[in-house]
């Protein structure tokens, strides 16, 4: 009989405890859940705050180029952004652009799809222009024979303009903004409003500081 005693109180012990093992192992889970759900709700508030940051952004550059595309009457302006496109056999990265934001005034066409990943070796004549005269208006005709004349010829774009973005060190190229004019009634009528072009130029400089600001405030 004692012995049957002994053994019901050591099962009562190990019932016991085993209960209380399994309540820790059921906080511990809990816990664990809980926290899970925790940080997930923590990076999902602040993947959507990022999301929100880039949307807002990307809105202010559209406005900010479609400004520019009405106050300069220009028929396009878009924006270009350089990067990796892959590397080369020795290693070394193949640097492209793409459009990124476009801006369109009624009846020209958009140059969105057919100008993403261009190589930019084959417009050395732009990384030329970018650097010698940033912000000027120039004629297309002007421009020797070369795949940056062949690409606005077949846009029918006869003057154009070039302002370079930076990144946040303001050395390290990010990008550029181009403005294109089909249309040389529009340009001639800004000019005979006693516009100059260095006028023009200067819009068109004081909104590419924008849109650059924009862009490294999207970067952070």
């Amino acid at each position: 009989m004692s012995s049957v005693l002994t053994f019901l109180h050591s099962f009562k012990d190990i019932t016991f405890i085993l209960g209380e093992f399994i309540g820790v192992l059921g906080v511990g889970i809990g816990l664990g859940v809980f926290t899970t759900i925790k940080r997930k709700n923590i990076s999902l508030r602040w993947n959507s705050k990022k999301e929100l940051k880039k949307q807002q952004s990307h809105s202010a550059i559209h406005e900010t180029i479609t400004e520019l595309r009405v106050l300069v009457r220009s028929s396009r302006v878009v924006v270009f952004q350089y990067h990796n496109g892959g590397k080369f056999a020795d290693g070394s990265s193949i640097q492209r652009f793409s459009i990124t934001h476009e801006s369109c005034s009624s009846g020209s066409p958009s140059m969105m799809i057919e100008s993403q990943d261009s190589l930019l070796t084959r417009y050395m004549e732009l990384v030329g222009l970018l650097e010698k005269q940033p912000n000027k208006i120039i004629r297309v005709s002007s421009l020797p024979e070369c795949a940056l004349r062949l690409s606005f010829d077949i846009n029918n774009v006869v003057y154009f303009s070039v302002s370079p973005l930076k990144c946040r060190n303001m050395i390290t190229p990010m990008g550029f903004v181009c403005c294109h004019w089909c249309n040389l009634v529009d340009l001639d009528d800004l000019l005979k409003e006693d516009i100059s072009e260095d006028g023009i130029s200067e819009v068109i400089e004081g909104n590419a500081k924008i849109i650059n600001n924009h862009l490294n405030h999207n970067a952070n």
